[in-house]
């Protein structure tokens, strides 16, 4: 019984770190927001998750596995690379339609991930780094040596978008984009 009781208070301070890291910045969320919003006392927090940082490594990491099962299960082996493209770049956009707030907890401190030293930061940027290799394998038959750069900027313009308010611009535009480019 004490178990149960342990997950929900653990998930529920998870997700309050979720929704906070997602709508402000590393910097500007403290753990107080978050004893706040998980309705529990800070101390309790620090039971879960010894820092800040490992908190914040355990929200993005969940919101990572969202994105990667999302957008890498659409693997088809054989298929043309537009069609490849199109399919990772829709799932790619239904994630950010479905799940903006799990997108922008992994994009809003993506540029720590070169500047920051410790061991969590490091694994972020491993785990991102890996998926960005992971979507360029997907489009490589066709693209060859470009299909790195396609990967980083696929990511990459999808993901930003996410930091954009809502209707900015919509999913449509950025495949429209997109895929436009990787024609020219």
């Amino acid at each position: 019984m004490a178990t149960r009781s342990t997950n929900k208070t653990r998930e529920a301070i998870l997700k309050s770190a979720r929704d906070a890291f997602a709508s402000k910045s590393y910097a500007e969320v403290s753990m107080e927001d978050i004893a706040e919003f998980a309705k529990v006392k800070k101390p309790l927090i620090y039971y879960y998750f010894p820092s800040k940082e490992e908190l914040f490594k355990e929200a993005w990491n969940e919101a990572f596995h969202k994105l990667e099962d999302k957008v890498l299960g659409v693997r088809e082996e054989d298929g043309k690379y537009v069609k490849k493209v199109k399919e990772i770049l829709r799932a790619y956009i239904d994630f950010l339609r479905n799940d903006r707030k799990s997108l922008r907890l992994i994009e809003r401190e993506k540029t720590r991930f070169y500047s920051e030293k410790s061991s969590n930061w490091k694994y972020m940027k491993n785990k991102y780094d890996i998926f960005v290799q992971q979507v360029a394998d997907v489009i490589s038959p066709e693209a060859g040596a470009s299909s790195s750069e396609y990967a980083r900027a696929i990511t990459d313009i999808v993901g930003s978008s996410s930091l954009l308010p809502e209707g900015q611009m919509s999913p449509e535009t950025l495949e429209l984009i997109i895929i436009k480019g990787i024609h020219s």
